[in-house]
């Protein structure tokens, strides 16, 4: 089997909204359909959760630890300021998506 690599439109479903993307894919050559890839599909996830939180103002990955840098403080200072428990801040910093009422206490 050969396989390419081109722009593939998808559609994920992030917190039962319909975030529709296009990236990097690899097809198998003689049928065009999607062939597993870790690396591409691990981008194409990252990117719809990106177009997700840009499309609904949800706190960034970048944005919390640019916060706690910018205070000095550590994630377990962080929490016990901001009311959060250490594993959210983590699994937040590290790119999972927050709920709705987190990012409003952190906004």
């Amino acid at each position: 089997m050969t396989t390419s690599i081109k722009n593939y439109t998808n559609t994920f479903n992030i917190r039962g909204k319909e975030i529709e993307i296009t990236a990097p894919a690899r097809l198998e050559d003689a049928t065009q359909e999607i062939v597993p890839d870790m690396t591409l599909d691990n981008a194409a996830i990252k990117m719809a959760q990106e177009e997700y939180r840009k499309k609904f103002n949800i706190v960034k990955p970048e944005e919390i630890k640019a916060l706690r840098k910018k205070w000095q403080l550590s994630q377990k200072k962080f929490t016990q300021i901001i009311g959060w428990s250490p594993s959210t801040v983590a699994l937040y910093e590290v790119g999972e998506i927050s709920t709705k009422s987190n990012g409003r206490i952190y906004r």
